[in-house]
């Protein structure tokens, strides 16, 4: 994948998480009261069936508790008894490795809001003023983080605040997937969106000179890291205890999706080839979901929690095309 679309991918749906009080110390102590210790199961699988074949999902999460230690004995049983490993929908612009070279030295600005502006400038006062609260809590003096886009900062200050929380992004879960599946010589397969990006130079100079629409999504992380906290524990514990009732039970108020369309929707990146990507990637790992279900006795995959329930998920697609899918309780 070349540098462009590497940072265009990661800025479009990076996940965040978190939360403010007055009260710190006390906050602290609540936390440490409710993050899940040991060795956790985490939720059952999703099982498709197509005839005798099989598609078995692990849902994972972005946010997990620190100091879970995850086994799953059904996750090893399954992995052992199959073909393929269907890993997450990616994308992919190739654009020649000299051309990625040249890209390099153009993307040193990117994340700074155009004409030298500032966020007292671009952000309106009250969302402001929450701004320097939370970022004297979780930042201190961050002078450079003022020239950066509301976009940006909100997100680099969640990446801040949860580092406090007991709650890490989840990376050993998936590691661990990755490693029983090699263990067991399975075919890795990733769904691939190839997309076309004919001046990725001209669209980089572009995006350093436009504003986007990303207010929504400044506004929103700032509302998780004032209140949400509880909930993002609440959920992080139950994926751990395998509650999948829980997760869908608790809301929250959704800045990834106001983050990802902030910078999805924009003029430059729409010009990019990215339009409509969500669904096209969704597309792509449903196609190769089908075929491996064809062609494989027992398929193993691996999606985002959120890409498995509410009506959105992958796999009510596979319901619709008449798939017998098996969802956890």
């Amino acid at each position: 994948m070349n540098i462009f679309y590497a940072l265009l991918l990661t800025l479009s749906f990076q996940v965040f998480a978190n939360e403010n009080t007055s009260n710190n110390n006390q906050n602290n102590k609540d936390v440490e009261q409710v993050i899940v210790y040991g060795v956790r199961p985490g939720p059952e699988l999703w099982k498709v069936t197509d005839g005798e074949n099989e598609l078995w999902v692990l849902g994972t999460m972005a946010l997990l508790p620190k100091k879970m230690v995850w086994h799953s004995e059904l996750v090893e049983a399954v992995i052992e008894n199959s073909q393929t490993m269907l890993l997450p929908p990616t994308a992919d612009a190739d654009i020649g490795f000299f051309k990625s070279l040249s890209l390099m030295t153009s993307i040193i600005g990117i994340k700074k809001n155009p004409d030298g502006k500032k966020l007292k400038d671009v952000v309106p006062k009250d969302l402001y003023s929450r701004w320097l609260v939370l970022k004297k809590k979780y930042m201190g003096r961050d002078a450079g983080i003022e020239k950066t886009r509301p976009i940006f900062a909100s997100q680099e200050l969640f990446y801040k605040a949860i580092k406090k929380t007991g709650l890490v992004s989840d990376t050993k879960v998936q590691k661990k997937v990755l490693k029983l599946a090699k263990k067991n010589k399975l075919e890795f397969i990733t769904p691939t969106l190839n997309i076309e990006i004919v001046k990725p130079k001209a669209a980089i100079k572009k995006f350093k000179k436009t504003e986007i629409s990303d207010l929504e999504c400044f506004s929103k992380t700032l509302d998780r890291l004032e209140g949400d906290l509880q909930v993002m524990l609440l959920r992080a514990n139950a994926w751990a205890n395998g509650d999948i009732l829980t997760i869908k039970e608790l809301k929250y108020p959704d800045q990834n999706k106001a983050c990802g369309n902030a910078f999805l929707n924009s003029d430059v990146v729409q010009d990019t080839g990215m339009k409509d990507i969500v669904p096209r990637l969704r597309e792509v790992w449903l196609e190769t979901a089908i075929k491996s279900l064809k062609e494989n006795k027992s398929t193993f995959a691996i999606l985002p929690i959120s890409n498995l329930i509410g009506s959105d998920s992958y796999l009510n697609f596979l319901a619709d095309k008449g798939y017998t899918v098996i969802v956890p309780k």
